[in-house]
């Protein structure tokens, strides 16, 4: 009894020290807070990002995690709080605030398979100043991981539609959390499966595997071995039940693997009339020209429906070099490409406070990208009368113009923020709207629309289905069009406001 107790707290410790994976400049200012007394004022923050690799969408993923950090924090006790923050935090008010501590404040997002655009808040809390300040980096360093996977698999995975792609990058990811979660955000980015079980067992999303070199080289080396680990390997799993992909480049694919594995189906009555999936692997070497033999000769043999698994190193751009090349392939296994978004592995994603016991706060900077929109916002997504995305509206939450016409479905004018003569007008009855951001959190309840979360499935079929509403132009991976993302009328003003007030303090107008 114990033992379990032991473990029960190792694990509880374990899931609460998600919640305070924190840089120590968030409970160095918290502190100051509380001594100033200022622990009530509420803030408003928002998390969004600034830029994509290709300048086009981002696929959003990590909401669920984050809502799981604020039932964490709300459900662990105090007795397990002071555990964990006796040792790190030496300011006895701090500590003695911190144990007590639970979110009560609201949390707004984009739902996980949201597509979003930068400078869009993704998430938005609005709590008290400490509440928000401690939950900075955790739903940082969330969000940025998962955003860079799923992001990366929506590029890859539109490289290589229809064929799909399996994410079977679990052993180059950066830990634990990063193989489990990222196998989930590259699920719900457009991958058809993954290879890791953990993944499998905390998100209920199968996970698939073939076999490695060194299974074949445990029968020893050369033609016969090799010949031996396939026919064991078939003898074993014929079941239907899981796959049969022989991997057939260890020795040499074209005068030993494929005529080993051709072979061994045949000896093993594995033939197209097999309920099952069964196949090769190919993971060196030039993978059209082998690719191309490999279906020859296995349509030779009759074995029309083996299928063709290709890896090694894919990314967006190799796949489509490969297609280019008139490629055989059923699936592409991509491994570091998007486990790491080998190519962008840092998403940039940001946390800034924005308003302050209602006043609307700013950030400026001499770097345009920097700075800040203002006020406490949501955002509605625009689609013109083919259901195609036209363009997205960052509005006020309270008292703004554009929203209200746009509720009411009036003729509206989005302006572009840097070019006045930049401008279009969408009729009334000639466009449709939806608003992209959802109440999560509630007064330090969590809301039902958290349900829709727990179901990664879902989240996937929902950026596919949304991703069907994106023209091609703006899917494109290269240079693809700019997609409008406008601020309301009221915003902007809001926003220069706040620019030529600091500005003339800059000058000594004021």
């Amino acid at each position: 009894m114990k033992d379990r107790e032991t473990m029960k707290d190792r694990q509880l410790l374990s899931e609460f020290a998600h919640v305070i994976n924190s840089d120590r400049y968030q409970y160095t200012e918290s502190d100051v807070f509380l001594k100033e007394g200022m622990q009530n004022r509420v803030a408003v923050f928002d998390m969004y990002f600034r830029k994509t690799e290709d300048g086009g969408l981002a696929v959003v993923s990590g909401i669920r995690e984050v809502i799981k950090l604020i039932e964490t924090l709300n459900t662990t006790s105090e007795e397990e709080k002071r555990k964990y923050f006796s040792p790190i935090i030496h300011e006895e008010e701090l500590l003695e605030y911190l144990v007590k501590l639970k979110f009560t404040g609201d949390i707004f997002a984009m739902r996980d398979g949201e597509i979003a655009y930068p400078n869009e808040p993704i998430i938005t809390i609005k709590a008290p100043i400490i509440e928000a300040k401690i939950l900075e980096t955790p739903i940082l360093n969330i969000m940025n991981m998962q955003m860079a996977i799923a992001t990366k698999s929506s590029r890859v995975t539109r490289a290589a539609y229809p064929t799909p792609v399996l994410s079977f990058g679990s052993r180059r990811a950066h830990g634990f959390n990063s193989a489990v979660e990222g196998n989930k955000a590259a699920y719900i980015g457009g991958c058809t499966t993954h290879s890791n079980i953990v993944t499998e067992y905390k998100y209920g999303i199968p996970s698939v595997g073939t076999m490695a070199h060194s299974y074949i080289q445990t029968f020893g080396v050369g033609r016969d071995a090799e010949k031996e680990s396939f026919d064991k390997f078939i003898k074993n799993r014929k079941d239907g039940n899981s796959p049969l992909i022989l991997l057939i480049d260890t020795y040499n694919t074209l005068k030993i693997g494929i005529q080993n594995a051709i072979n061994s189906f045949k000896d093993n009555g594995i033939d197209d009339s097999y309920k099952g999936t069964y196949g090769i692997r190919i993971d060196s070497g030039d993978l059209a020209y082998l690719s191309k033999k490999c279906r020859f000769l296995l349509n030779e043999a009759s074995l029309y429906k083996a299928q063709i698994v290709l890896t090694n190193g894919l990314d967006e751009n190799l796949i489509r070099a490969l297609k280019e090349q008139g490629v055989e392939v059923d699936s592409y296994g991509v491994g570091d490409a998007i486990a790491v978004s080998k190519s962008n592995p840092c998403f940039g994603g940001v946390y800034k406070i924005v308003e302050i016991d209602g006043e609307s706060v700013i950030k400026l900077s001499e770097d345009v990208i920097k700075i800040s929109n203002p006020g406490f916002k949501e955002v509605y997504r625009l689609y013109d009368k083919n259901n195609l995305a036209y363009a997205d509206l960052i509005t006020l939450v309270n008292k703004d113009k554009d929203k209200k016409m746009l509720i009411n479905n009036h003729t509206i004018e989005l302006m572009d923020e840097n070019y006045d003569f930049k401008s279009v007008s969408l009729v009334s009855g000639q466009y449709s709207f939806k608003k992209l951001t959802k109440v999560y959190v509630q007064d330090g309840e969590i809301t039902n629309e958290y349900l829709k979360l727990k179901d990664v499935k879902n989240s996937r079929d929902y950026y596919l289905k949304e991703l069907e509403k994106i023209s091609t132009e703006r899917k494109r991976l290269e240079n693809p069009h700019k997609y409008k993302v406008n601020l309301s009328q009221d915003l902007k003003e809001l926003k220069y406001k706040l620019i030529n007030k600091i500005s003339k303090q800059i000058k000594g107008e004021i």
